[in-house]
């Protein structure tokens, strides 16, 4: 298809869009009356665009929305197929697809075609792309390729399954202190990476910042109007006004061109602001008048509006959003550092000349005992044995004379003897409580991984130390009565016997629950210091809360649902009738989680990647042999290419289904959280028990909508619809 043909199917196209729906297919009729291929493409993509035959009765957005979900599919069909739309912005939209080369989903951003038409408008968009391609962090949405085919202009990122902040913080109205450091942590790392490349984002927000559903990761995306620090912006015009009003910073708002990596510390605070407060800092003040309310005063104190939050916390953020840019943390490096400290990481928050000391002493102790042990047992000399407690003791001297070349720094000596003994990072066995690090998860995990740590630890020393000292232990013990026969190895029998059993029995627990192999050793055997491991999901899901409990055990929808009914109990009367609704809507989520997941499961057994795999590498050998006209060897083809477009389906239909269970999954947890701020807030003489109760009710009505979408198969359709869609299109590419 040419690139002339291509420019006339989009002028009919949108004007046949344009004209009454009774009164299109006539249209186009007549239009292309002299060519009636150009007719035939046109009609089909108008009928893609209507999808079922509700173009009629469909909104002008939709219809469009639709015509450009055609376009792109007629565009990229034969790479990619086209799924669905995940959102739109300012200068195109995005949609879900499947990669069909590789086998895998990805997120495709398309240009809008007016904007597309103009050089300002493709400009822009290729330097969005060229500014996400040079940056590479677990913690930025990646860029895999960038385009333009018959002047669609498009670019390939990472598909990430999860919400925006926006979303979560809309459905939990605010998020817990420990979860926004983590967020706020990562994303500073990711800022961190920017800098270093000298690119600015300038669009720090909530909805610019995906939630990972599988990693748990905060990942940054949209570098649409992002700055590279010295390169120039010939696109942005000298004072103009570019990002969100409510998360920029003074500078940004005045149109500065001096904006540097300080304005986006100053929006990740306002991103903070609003995860811990639930509301925006300058909530209330009028569009009009923000951009000089933001000059002259200051936001409201956290504390004042979050009363929960920790000093340490509200402290970093609000020098984040210091009104001059020099009192603000002046890299984003800094201000990791800082949120790493003020998150209870006891190793960073010790002064510079203590930082080696953590670890020092085991190491002292291990050292010592090992070099004494050798000194004491044995056949030795009088001057060998003085010569080995010599060994011994150098080690433990360094460590003494260290302690005192460095002070006690304000810990005390008892504080720098724990700060001395805490375990290495890597450690993940029994320890002394008293002695760990204040921030190990120890005491957070389920008690029968605590036994099979310290079952093994037990194992760990005894069973060397019985092999060491067997001879020593025999010629001290009677070798006549009960132990006379083989005593010590019935001993190493039973230690073994019984570590085996716990571990098994640790095993078949993990197995119980269907945790991963690799989530199995981390839970039974792994570290115990905090890593972004233990922050997935699936982990946190295990981990005991850190203060008083007013949440559920684990993070699973049945004790979400557990614990939204206790909370219901505990309201007073005034909220009865919420309290009913709250606990009906948890029900009804739980019921469509559970259809979610069997339905996950049955998707899992029949069209996993093996599956594909395999199908595909049966159909590629089939159709590598030589040609046959043989009817049953073309039937098998035949066969075997229909299986691996059923189960490509299926893999989409997975997609879907995985979706929807992450969408009804937030609404459980956004239920419980409200119903927490409200049961908290009810005591409150203010107006903000009221407000709560009215978005708790809003949220319930919200989760009614959702359930009753899904009973009436709407979203089902809505997958059909999609696919059938993105058939039509690619068959007319084809065509």
């Amino acid at each position: 298809m040419t690139p002339e043909r291509w420019k006339d199917i989009k002028r009919l196209l949108g004007q046949a869009l344009d004209a009454p729906s009774a009164e299109r297919v006539a249209w186009v009729e007549e239009e292309c009356a002299h060519d009636p291929e150009l007719c035939t493409e046109v009609l089909s993509l108008l009928a893609a665009a209507d999808g079922s035959g509700t173009l009629a009765t469909a909104g002008l957005a939709a219809v469009r929305d639709s015509a450009l979900h055609a376009i792109l599919a007629t565009a990229l069909g034969q790479q990619y197929e086209i799924v669905r739309p995940l959102g739109r912005g300012g200068m195109g939209a995005v949609y879900l697809a499947r990669e069909r080369a590789l086998e895998r989903f990805v997120a495709i951003k398309m240009l809008r075609p007016d904007l597309a038409a103009f050089p300002d408008g493709r400009e822009r968009f290729k330097r969005e792309a060229c500014v996400a391609a040079q940056l590479s962090h677990p913690s930025i949405l990646p860029l895999h390729t960038f385009g333009e085919v018959n002047g669609i202009w498009f670019f390939v990122m990472g598909y990430v399954r999860g919400v925006s902040l926006a979303e979560r913080l809309r459905v939990e109205g605010r998020i817990s202190d420990d979860e926004a450091y983590r967020i706020l942590i990562e994303l500073a790392e990711a800022l961190e990476c920017a800098h270093r490349h000298d690119v600015v984002h300038r669009d720090i927000k909530p909805a610019n910042i995906l939630l990972d559903d599988e990693s748990g990761r905060a990942m940054l995306a949209d570098f649409g109007i992002a700055k590279v620090q010295g390169a120039g912006d010939s696109l942005t015009l000298t004072g103009a006004i570019v990002g969100t009003p409510h998360y920029m910073s003074p500078e940004q708002s005045l149109g500065e061109s001096t904006v540097d990596s300080r304005s986006d510390v100053y929006s990740l605070g306002a991103v903070g602001y609003k995860m811990i407060s639930g509301r925006e800092p300058y909530e209330g003040v009028p569009a009009e008048k923000l951009i000089y309310h933001r000059l002259a005063f200051d936001p409201p104190p956290l504390p004042s509006v979050a009363p929960s939050v920790s000093p340490e916390l509200a402290e970093v953020i609000a020098r984040c959003m210091t009104r001059e840019p020099a009192g603000r943390w002046q890299t984003a490096r800094s201000l990791r550092d800082a949120l790493t400290r003020a998150a209870g990481d006891a190793a960073a928050a010790l002064p510079e000349s203590l930082r080696d000391l953590p670890t020092f002493g085991p190491y002292a102790l291990l050292w010592a005992s090992a070099w004494t042990a050798l000194a004491a047992f044995g056949s030795r000399a009088s001057g060998d044995r003085v010569l080995l407690l010599l060994i011994a003791v150098i080690v433990p001297v360094g460590f003494t004379m260290h302690i005192w070349n460095t002070g006690q720094r304000g810990l005390g000596t008892l504080g720098l003897a724990r700060v001395a003994f805490w375990p290495p990072e890597w450690w993940g066995m029994w320890w002394p409580l008293a002695l760990r690090r204040p921030t190990d998860l120890w005491p957070r995990l389920p008690w029968i991984a605590r036994a099979v740590r310290i079952v093994l630890s037990a194992f760990l020393v005894t069973l060397p130390t019985l092999i060491l000292l067997r001879d020593a232990i025999e010629q001290g013990v009677p070798t006549t009565g009960p132990l006379e026969d083989g005593w010590f190895a019935s001993v190493e029998t039973a230690l073994v016997l019984g570590t085996a059993v716990t571990t098994v029995a640790g095993l078949l627990w993990a197995y119980a629950l269907r945790l991963s192999w690799p989530e199995t050793v981390r839970i039974l055997f792994g570290a115990t210091a905090p890593s972004p491991g233990w922050t997935t999901p699936a982990m946190v899901r295990f981990l005991a809360p850190a203060g008083p409990a007013k949440s559920r055990v684990r993070d699973t929808p049945t004790d979400h649902r557990r614990a939204i009914l206790e909370l219901v109990g505990q309201l007073p009367p005034s909220a009865a009738e919420v309290g009913a609704a709250s606990a009906a809507a948890a029900g009804h989520l739980l019921s469509e989680i559970e259809s979610c997941d069997a339905e996950l499961e049955q998707l899992g057994r029949d069209a996993s990647g093996t599956e594909l795999e395999r199908l595909i590498a049966r159909l590629g050998s089939l159709d590598a042999g030589p040609s046959s006209e043989i009817t049953d060897h073309r039937q098998l083809v035949d066969l075997v290419r229909a299986q691996v477009e059923v189960v490509r389906r299926m893999q989409v239909r997975c997609e879907f289904v995985s979706q929807r269970r992450a969408r009804l999954y937030n609404l459980m947890r956004g239920l419980w959280r409200q119903l927490c701020l409200v049961r908290d807030s009810l005591d409150d003489a203010t107006a903000i028990g009221p407000k709560l109760v009215s978005r708790l009710r809003e949220l319930c009505a919200e989760i009614a909508d959702e359930v009753r979408e899904e009973v009436a198969g709407e979203p089902s359709r809505r997958a059909v619809a999609d696919g059938r869609l993105a058939h039509r299109a690619a068959e007319t590419a084809r065509l």
